[in-house]
């Protein structure tokens, strides 16, 4: 069925949530993920042989179990304008919220005091809809029967809707203003029934949250998630779990002092990733994105900001245990455990820039969709968050892989080809390599830290319901608590589901990023190429330019020789003109042969005449030396000739120096 037509001037919101039966997987068979047994961060994912027949009986019979009943109902409450006038105008909000809230800070004289009545909250919150029309929520209440029942009205996007092939989003809800959410939210279990309570709010304005503030505080440490959810400081911008909290410091002191262990039973998580948005939507003011006009942009630009929610509950009740924990250096700190099948409220803010959110259609509200406590609703809206996680993160994939990847044009278009392979002046392709895979590193690291806050936070322990300090189950080794367990397993099989999807996500970044890697390495070595052909052509210019300045060398010589003031010549002396002629000509002839391929075969073989002629004087020199020298062996009455000393003596010089002194020895010796 189709969604009807929003109303004019406001946008149509997308879904990315459809029936399970539509939903698209990226894998053909499940494979559970589970976490090391050693404590490690290692992923395995075994595959899991329990009996579906069995879980559904289990679904239907959970409920029904006395030790899994909820405890106790939501306590009533409700909020007037003048309470809200009275938060808005005195409440000293954190540094994040107060630049948040700064228009509303400045119209602070306009908020009328207690006994001032004339001044509705529709009337002073008719500001943000000039500035904000993309807001929307949805508000559940759940009853004993753990049927969800839907106390927001917010448009014509109760039909449920599902994805598309091509992994683009479909249109859902309309927007609503801040009165209309007020209205929703300021009274609690009017009916005195209800014993746990949804509370989503999509693209939230300033005066929203400022609303969520004062109803929430006494739930959660408003203060605390606000800041997570504005700020990148607490949680580096990136998505974390605040899950074990029973042992948590005092809260933030905006909050009463009145509402004791706030923290210890509030649990939460915070994410913190990026999606693309498309004109002309526009991030929220704290998101991080390329705040450039459209026109100073290049053509290939992908719109990337930064998108992030907070998922919190809060368990009702009085805490049920107090246990110690003891360290080493420290005094024991005392802990809170909360029950966890007492009343509860459950709080999402979500604050997605490319206005596509998960629309519930009425099967949330139908039989076969119970939640059983708040922990179970918890993890069902955990889910979807991992799920539209994973959809954004397809979609941003795609889009950088279309933006690296060569049209199928370049293999029939040599200019393109040459476009391609070759950088131009604008260093355009180096420029978009290099933003995509950076860009698709910090993607993974956020997708890693998904990963991590449930493999980390949701351990084998925590599903089988003995989890020390998480949601544990007081009796689970009872039949109690083994339909308990059995209802967290289906839970279990559809989240590691959805982690193991987005963990197919982080593979086909890491693989984008080596063809990235691939490209980058042609288009250098095609730029290398092209920049020695260029060296080259440079490198003959010069030569040429060479070559005509030897043309004015031999003249300027000749010239600097005539133009002494020494030299008297007239203009008809036949001497400077031979002279110039008889210089220039040979030096042009001597310049223009060494130039040609004929003197480098003459200087080779010149070069070979020459070592033949250096080894022959070598040849001859160890020739001379080898007949000069005599063998020890031969006696000096031999050597010597039977002459006059005047002959010996004219013969001796032909001897070596070290050869006569020898002699003159053996003679004295005689």
């Amino acid at each position: 069925m189709e969604n009807p037509p929003s109303p004019s001037g406001q946008r149509p919101r997308a879904s990315t949530l459809g029936s399970v039966e539509e939903r698209i997987s990226l894998f053909s068979e499940f494979l559970p993920l589970t976490g090391s047994s050693s404590g490690s961060r290692q992923i395995e994912f075994p595959h899991d042989d329990r009996d579906d027949h069995s879980v559904d009986n289990a679904t239907n019979a959970v409920e029904n179990y006395p030790h899994n009943e909820i405890q106790g109902y939501l306590a009533q409450e409700s909020w007037s304008d003048e309470q809200l006038f009275q938060h808005l105008r005195d409440t000293d909000f954190s540094p994040e919220m107060t630049v948040l809230l700064e228009e509303m800070i400045k119209r602070r004289p306009e908020i009328p005091d207690e006994n001032d009545r004339s001044v509705a909250f529709r009337d002073f919150a008719a500001y943000e809809k000039e500035q904000y029309s993309q807001s929307t929520f949805e508000v559940y209440e759940v009853g004993h029967n753990c049927i969800p029942f839907k106390l927001s009205a917010d448009g014509t996007g109760d039909e449920p809707s599902s994805d598309t092939s091509d992994g683009q989003l479909e249109d859902s809800a309309d927007s609503v203003d801040t009165h209309t959410v007020w209205e929703t939210i300021r009274s609690v279990n009017t009916s005195n029934n209800s014993v746990g309570r949804i509370t989503i709010v999509q693209e939230p304005t300033p005066l929203i949250l400022a609303t969520l503030h004062l109803t929430m505080s006494q739930h959660f440490d408003m203060t605390e998630l606000l800041i997570h959810l504005l700020s990148d400081e607490p949680n580096r911008g990136r998505t974390r779990a605040f899950m074990n909290r029973a042992y948590e410091r005092s809260p933030s002191q905006v909050i009463p002092p009145s509402l004791p262990n706030v923290r210890q039973k509030s649990f939460f998580f915070v994410f913190k990733y990026y999606t693309v948005v498309n004109p002309p939507l526009e991030p929220a003011s704290w998101q991080r994105f390329d705040k450039r006009p459209s026109e100073s942009r290049l053509g290939d630009h992908i719109d990337i900001a930064e998108c992030g929610s907070v998922l919190a509950l809060s368990l009702g009740g009085e805490p049920r245990e107090s246990p110690l924990w003891r360290l080493r250096r420290e005094r024991p700190r005392e802990g809170f455990l909360f029950n966890t099948f007492g009343p509860w409220q459950l709080l999402a803010i979500q604050s997605f820039p490319d206005n596509s959110h998960t629309v519930r259609g009425e099967e949330f509200t139908k039989d076969n969709n119970k939640y059983v406590n708040g922990p179970h609703a918890f993890l069902d809206l955990l889910i979807s968050e991992y799920r539209d996680a994973t959809k954004r993160n397809l979609i941003l994939h795609e889009r950088i892989t279309k933006l690296i990847t060569p049209p199928p044009e370049f293999m029939f278009d040599p200019k393109l080809r040459d476009k391609l392979l070759f950088e131009d002046r604008h260093f355009t392709f180096i420029r978009r390599y290099f933003w995509s895979y950076n860009t698709l590193a910090v993607v993974n690291t956020g997708i890693k830290s998904m990963i991590a806050a449930y493999v980390d936070t949701f351990t084998d322990s925590f599903w089988a319901g003995n989890h020390p300090i998480l949601w544990p189950h007081r009796y689970p080794d009872t039949p109690d608590g083994v339909a308990y367990r059995e209802r967290m397993a289906s839970v279990r099989a559809e989240l590691d589901k959805v982690v193991q999807e987005l963990t197919e996500v982080l593979k086909r970044n890491e693989r984008t990023r080596k063809e990235i890697e691939n490209l980058r390495d042609q288009l250098f070595s095609g730029s290398s190429i092209k920049e020695s052909r260029r060296a080259i052509e440079q490198g003959d210019n010069i030569r040429i330019l060479t070559m005509i300045s030897m043309i004015f060398l031999p003249l300027t010589f000749v010239t600097s020789v005539f133009g002494m003031t020494v030299f008297t010549i007239p203009a008809t002396d036949w001497r400077f003109a031979l002279t110039m002629i008889l210089v220039c000509v040979p030096f042009m002839l001597l310049i223009t042969f060494l130039q040609t391929r004929s003197f480098g075969v003459l200087l080779r073989k010149l070069g070979a005449i020459g070592s033949v002629v250096a080894r022959l004087f070598k040849c001859l020199r160890r020739r001379a030396r080898d007949s000069a020298d005599i063998s020890d062996s031969r006696s000096v009455a031999a050597v010597a000739p039977r002459t006059n000393s005047f002959t010996w003596s004219l013969r001796m010089p032909t001897w070596p120096r070290e050869r006569v002194e020898d002699l003159e020895k053996g003679g004295l010796g005689e």
